[in-house]
């Protein structure tokens, strides 16, 4: 029973997540019966509406008409993981879905079974398949239900970013089989070394694929370096777009309480939403996320696929609800001005005339911030001393509170007239500084305090020439 809803909950998830992105799937299936479609069916919440066909293929006629090339199944015959994978990268190409599953396989459960998946996803295909066994004395449903589960296990990871389940999923290309074409002898021949080529056209030619190859790879760095930054960036700007809507009723009845109410539609989209935080004239007007460790959002964005990217997150050892005395938020430096490339502008103490109070939310509380240090720290102990704020959060000893401050303060860019104590509540913001040295860079705000103006006197802040620097300089 535990492992039925098990499967339950992930084909739900499933399922939901293709809704989330207005994707549709489409199936293909030798041997099954349409099993799958019918379990699909049957899976509630949405299955309708992302589901766009079902195919049975009986025969090669049948399998060609799901987008079987003709020599695969000449090759391969009706059962193979070649036929499976075709089956269901001709089903989403024919039928225009987002999403393709192929399953072939003996009808008697007599021999191994193949199931298949193929994702459309930044303009590319990928698929995966996965083998499953004959089941001895269990009857071929065992088997058909183990095949439909290895497609929503394969679909699950990966929307979810799951590196084990990512490494099974190879470019569509790879499966030259899926591809109904193929390229001119003469043409392959003008490029490739041939037999009956002379000494020196081999390797002019072999000096120009290695040419070929080189910029190729280069421009498809480039290119997907862009893509993902492209990609990135559409979904922090949908993140705003998201926080700027007014929630409606239902969302608001689904907050936890204590919740504000204007995290409601954020909290929908991803209810690891711990705040938001604002710099004026920056970039970094963005969501701030909480997991259970501080390594998921490094690579997972705000809307919960994988992105090398990341999102800004809060230390998973702070408390949201009642503020640390030092709440910690880090996010990646993109060279693009993204993100918290925008934390290197405070290294001028101009910049931090014009900007002395930032914004942090919680999800519980609204609060501006005043600047009080932007400083450069080691992190790595073989490099020199290290500073190691990332694990002062709480203390109930004021002398430690005081040293923290006066750390901060040694190590800043600059001086400022704001006053801070041991009662005052504290965040730091970190990014890394992109050098070799691997050094950190940390604005330190201290919250407003009841009653308290916002206001700041900047005249009186100036360069600290004075500064604790990292052993590096």
């Amino acid at each position: 029973m535990f492992r039925q809803w098990v499967y339950e909950e992930q084909r739900l998830r499933v399922i939901r997540r293709l809704s989330a992105k207005k994707y549709q799937i489409a199936a293909a299936e030798i041997g099954t019966g349409g099993y799958f479609a019918q379990q699909f069916a049957a899976v509630p919440d949405g299955a309708g509406q992302v589901f766009r066909c079902g195919m049975m293929a009986l025969d090669r006629k049948s399998a060609v008409q799901a987008g079987v090339p003709p020599r695969t199944c000449r090759k391969y015959g009706l059962c193979a993981k070649e036929t499976a994978a075709a089956l269901a990268h001709g089903i989403r190409r024919r039928e225009r879905a987002d999403v393709g599953a192929g399953f072939s396989g003996p009808a008697d459960g007599s021999g191994p079974f193949w199931a298949a998946v193929s994702v459309r996803r930044r303009s590319k295909a990928w698929i995966a398949v996965r083998m499953i066994p004959a089941f001895p004395g269990k009857g071929r449903q065992a088997q058909q239900e183990a095949a439909v589960q290895a497609v929503f296990e394969l679909l699950d990871g990966f929307f979810a970013g799951n590196p084990a389940v990512i490494k099974e999923f190879e470019p569509a290309k790879k499966y030259r089989y899926c591809c109904d074409s193929a390229l001119p002898v003469r043409f392959l021949r003008f490029f490739i070394p041939w037999r009956g080529d002379k000494a020196g056209d081999a390797v002019v030619k072999l000096l120009l694929l290695a040419a070929v190859a080189v910029g190729g790879w280069s421009l498809y760095q480039l290119t997907t370096d862009m893509a993902r930054i492209h990609e990135s960036a559409q979904v922090l700007e949908r993140a705003v777009k998201t926080m700027e809507q007014k929630p409606s009723e239902e969302q608001v009845s689904t907050l936890p309480e204590g919740y504000l109410d204007k995290f409601a539609a954020a909290y929908e989209v991803n209810p690891e939403i711990a705040g938001w935080i604002n710099i004026p004239n920056t970039n970094m007007n963005l969501p701030v996320l909480q997991h259970e460790d501080n390594d998921y959002y490094l690579d997972h964005n705000f809307e919960g696929d994988y992105d090398p990217n990341g999102a800004p997150f809060m230390d998973f050892r702070n408390n949201a609800r009642e503020l640390d005395d030092n709440t910690l938020i880090y996010g990646h430096n993109w060279e693009s001005g993204q993100m918290f490339h925008s934390l290197l502008l405070y290294e001028d103490v101009e910049f931090y005339k014009q900007n002395p109070v930032i914004t942090f939310d919680t999800v519980y509380e609204e609060s501006q911030w005043k600047v009080i240090s932007c400083l450069e720290a080691n992190t790595d102990a073989n490099i020199g001393e290290v500073f190691n704020y990332w694990n002062f959060i709480r203390t109930d000893d004021p002398d430690k509170m005081q040293w923290y401050i006066d750390e901060v303060l040694a190590r800043s860019f600059f001086t400022t007239t704001v006053d801070v104590n041991t009662d005052d509540k504290l965040l730091t913001i970190q990014t890394c500084a992109n050098d070799r040295y691997n050094t950190k860079v940390c604005l330190v705000a201290r919250k407003v305090r009841p009653g308290e103006s916002a206001e700041v006197d900047v005249e009186g802040a100036a360069a600290n020439p004075d500064r604790v620097k990292p052993v590096r300089y």
